[in-house]
């Protein structure tokens, strides 16, 4: 396992456990300074990458460190200048107690000063690349554990007369924490350790709570070494309650002398008359802990003994804060371990989501690079989306060299909008499949299109369903026409039989009445057929074939289908046809039923004998050709206007409308890539704008 792995995801987090013990194993298995510190740094430069490193350990009396150890350090180091100069930067991290990490020009990836409770003790400096922020903080809790090591062995050797026993309990204290053993283990060696130091008649331990509050654990340990007594208080006065607010040592020569002296949060001690010591355990500049010791009166405590009362009591504070600091990280691990699984979860069941979804749906960035694609769209293709994530989506999906004709991805980066486009593809089988392709943006929290979703959906079979309701509503407006369709064909046919008649009667002769009575024959059949021809083009079921035609052309076809009709309701048209109108690509017949429902709902609306038809076509610009079909009829109310091109949604009476006309107008132009717009009062007509593309984007 790569030991930067187990670096913190933030500089709140210590390092990981598994780096930290095993250098805490290795300061505390050699009582060798020089031998401790050697391994730890050997370890350090190892686990975390670094090429080689030194630790100077600072002596307060002399400018010459006290001890100085290299371990694969750059040549650069060895160079006078270059040694120089590292002797500077060590000089600089312990005066000002900081660290530094960067410098490039003597190939110091890190220099981080080594704390202890009592001050800092020398400097670690290690060769690599320079380190982020994050893992540069995370290394001073290494320094910390070197530190604290270093000023152990300063605390033996300044101590006077040498108590070996002492010094065993404290470095079995030391490795105990540093191990991460139980506190149990700790305050256990350090009560045999106090009652050896002063000669105890009894030990106290009380262990305060790190919530700020007055609440405490009170420990006590009897004369051969077990703990009678583990009860939990709350401190609000007496002497140890004196000692954790102030943060001072307090001594009495004798409890049942002093005033401030209270049995019930004091402890008892084991007899009347005895001596007390109150010492706080500091560490983080909080008390974590408090020691009070029983021994005879009369006995007075030397300053070595304080010292050493210092020592033992600086190892316990620091043992109970980095207790809570692993404890606090391990609910944090677990938390986080927690946390993964239930992302891991949620991907998962979104990822499920994704692939079961019928529609074809992939996630591009703005360099048309495929983040994610589901099951659907790639089995067309017979690949898992793992083979095409990671390319450009024209590629992998379409065989392009380049975005696809008519893509509505890059538009919607730019406009933040929803696109829709429509797609023909041939299908293996030689069958062709429509495709309606959505686009919708994905925005950041500051309102920018960071990807885009495409959304294919296969619409052939409502293409063809589309197609049948087309078909029907044609039929529907057949039935609408048949009055006049009769009455137009009855005209000539009665002229047939009338001019038959003269025919017969002047048969003999041969004069210029028989050659006019013949081409009244003729002018009212041709009129007979071309009406039949026109009702019939217009009843065929729509092919869906398109061809290049004439706007205005399919405006006059629909007309003259619906002269009659335009006629018999006393209906005044007025044209404004542009001239010279370039021809668009699309459906002839669908178009054709487009006017013609417009016209009939526009007839519908107006008052018989007074209706008033305004019919207008342009060219809007390079792109766009324009109709617009206006009335004077009694217009649509506000509350109706939003509902007009649903399907079956009308306002006329059973059996005078199906609700199919406009909703049909709105579908045919949209499929030639167009637009259609009302503009309405209550009785004042109604404006229908299409607009149609010059070329048809299939």
């Amino acid at each position: 396992m790569d030991a930067r792995s187990l670096l913190p995801l933030s500089p709140s987090l210590p390092l990981g456990l598994e780096v930290v013990e095993r250098l805490n194993d290795l300061l505390w298995m050699h009582a060798n300074l020089a031998e401790a510190l050697r391994g730890a740094l050997e370890f350090i430069c190892s686990a975390l990458k670094f090429k080689g490193g030194e630790i100077f350990v600072q002596n307060r009396q002399e400018e010459q460190p006290y001890l100085h150890l290299n371990l694969r350090g750059p040549e650069a180091w060895a160079q006078p200048k270059g040694r120089e100069h590292l002797n500077a930067l060590v000089r600089q991290i312990i005066l000002e107690e900081r660290m530094l990490h960067g410098q490039p020009d003597l190939e110091v990836g890190v220099a981080l000063p080594l704390v202890s409770p009592q001050g800092v003790q020398g400097a670690l400096v290690l060769a690599g690349e320079p380190l982020s922020n994050t893992d540069a903080e995370a290394i001073t809790w290494l320094g910390r554990s070197i530190g604290r090591r270093i000023a152990v062995e300063r605390t033996w050797t300044g101590l006077a007369g040498g108590r070996r026993g002492l010094q065993k309990a404290l470095t079995a204290i030391n490795a105990a924490h540093s191990a991460f053993h139980d506190l149990e283990t700790v305050e256990t060696l350090l009560a045999q350790a106090v009652s050896e130091l002063l000669g105890a008649q009894q030990v106290v331990l009380y262990l305060l709570e790190d919530t700020g509050s007055n609440l405490a654990i009170r420990k006590t340990m009897g004369r051969l070494g077990e703990w009678r007594s583990i009860t939990s208080l709350r401190l609000e006065r007496g002497l140890v309650a004196e000692s954790a607010r102030l943060k001072i040592p307090v001594m009495i020569s004798c409890v049942s002398e002093d005033a401030r002296f209270d049995p019930q949060y004091d402890g008892a001690p084991g007899g009347t008359d005895a001596a007390m010591v109150v010492f706080p355990a500091i560490a983080d500049q909080r008390v974590q802990g408090i020691i009070v010791v029983y021994h005879p009166v009369g006995r007075m405590v030397s300053d070595e003994e304080k010292r050493w009362l210092s020592v033992l009591g600086g190892a316990w504070a620091y043992a109970i804060h980095n207790t809570r600091l692993i404890n606090s990280l391990r609910v944090l691990n677990a938390n986080l371990e927690v946390s993964r699984w239930q992302l891991i979860n949620s991907r998962n069941t979104l990822r499920a989501l994704f692939d079961s979804l019928p529609n074809s749906i992939y996630i591009v960035d703005r360099q048309y690079t495929l983040m994610a694609v589901n099951k659907s769209r790639v089995s067309r293709l017979g690949l898992h989306p793992s083979q095409v994530v990671g390319k450009a989506c024209f590629a992998a999906l379409y065989g392009y060299t380049q975005p696809c004709a008519g893509c509505k991805v890059m538009e919607t980066f730019m406009s933040a909008q929803v696109l829709v486009r429509s797609l023909s593809e041939q299908a293996e089988d030689g069958s062709l499949r429509e495709w309606e392709i959505t686009t919708y943006p994905i925005q950041g929290e500051e309102g920018a299109t960071l990807q885009v979703i495409v959304i294919e959906n296969d619409v052939t079979e409502r293409r063809r369903m589309e197609a049948r309701v087309i078909q029907s509503e044609k039929l529907a407006a057949v039935g609408q026409l048949a009055a006049g369709v009769a009455h137009e064909i009855n005209n000539p046919l009665s002229a047939i039989l009338a001019n038959a008649q003269l025919l017969r009667r002047d048969l003999r002769s041969e004069d210029e009445e028989v050659e006019e009575s013949l081409r009244l024959i003729e002018i009212a059949s041709t009129r007979a057929v071309r009406v039949v021809q026109n009702l019939l083009s217009f009843a065929r079921k729509d092919n869906g074939e398109l061809a290049w035609v004439s706007l205005n052309q399919i405006l006059e076809k629909a007309l003259a289908l619906l002269n009659h009709e335009i006629v018999a309701r006393g209906v005044r048209i007025e044209t404004h046809l542009a001239e010279d109108l370039p021809e668009i690509f699309g459906s002839p017949e669908n178009l054709e039923s487009v006017w013609i429902n417009l016209i009939l709902n526009a007839m519908d609306a107006m008052p018989p004998g007074e209706g008033y038809l305004i019919i207008r076509s342009w060219k809007e610009n390079d792109e766009t050709l324009c109709v617009s079909i206006r009335d004077n009829g009694h217009g649509i109310s506000p509350e109706h206007l939003p509902h007009i091109f649903e399907p079956f949604f009308t306002t006329k009476g059973p059996g005078k409308g199906t609700g199919l006309g406009l909703s049909l107008c709105y579908q045919i132009v949209r499929q030639h890539g167009g637009d259609i717009q009302v503009s309405s009062q209550p009785g004042d007509g109604t404006e229908f704008i299409i607009r149609l593309p010059l070329k048809l984007a299939r």
